[in-house]
């Protein structure tokens, strides 16, 4: 069976949406979980499990959303290392964006961006003119694949459900938290417009 991860982008307000969409695609490949790291990730739990995620992997620590990505990108390479999901799939957002790069340069995966489908954990689609053409993409290379997903691409829909919350270490080691965010805009938060 296919294990398809979801990036959980979290604000003030718990998940963003993207991430009830991404789980809804998730659980139409097979086994579906959630990585939520930040302030209310483990809250956010319940919400998560409501959408298919089976296991939540979450980090209440406030290292993540105040180091930008580098420690979300160290601790996420320990939990693929760990645990070997076959895909991971990220909002475009701009926090998922920087997530996503700097994990693909810590595992050599394949990283796709701007997919509006996936027929399968090895394939994604994307449309191009306008949306008037498909492009079919191979998702070559070693697991995890890594695809960034268009919003809105699928639907949310809520199904019942509980899942296993696993705590995430956070040990972040000092030369990952140099950078911090100093402000956050309302549009950084919820993602670029498209």
């Amino acid at each position: 069976m296919t294990t398809t991860w979801v990036w959980v982008d979290l604000g003030p307000d718990g998940p963003h949406a993207s991430a009830f969409e991404l789980l809804a695609k998730a659980r139409s490949l097979g086994g579906a979980a959630a990585v939520a790291l930040g302030p209310g990730a483990s809250a956010a739990a319940p919400d998560l499990a409501a959408h298919g995620a089976t296991t939540v992997y979450a980090s209440d620590d406030a290292v993540f959303t105040d180091g930008l990505s580098q420690p979300a990108a160290h601790a996420l390479h320990a939990l693929v290392e760990a645990h070997r999901p076959d895909l991971v799939l990220f909002p475009t957002t701009y926090d998922a964006r920087d997530v996503a790069g700097r994990l693909q340069a810590r595992t050599g995966s394949t990283l796709l961006s701007n997919a509006t489908d996936l027929p399968s954990a090895t394939r994604a689609e994307t449309r191009v003119a306008g949306g008037s053409m498909i492009v079919e993409t191979d998702l070559a290379g070693p697991a995890p694949r890594l695809v960034l997903v268009r919003p809105k691409s699928f639907a949310a829909e809520a199904v019942g459900g509980s899942a296993t919350v696993v705590a995430v270490d956070a040990t972040v080691p000092d030369s990952l938290r140099t950078a911090r965010r100093v402000e956050r805009h309302r549009e950084a938060a919820a993602g670029p417009r498209l």
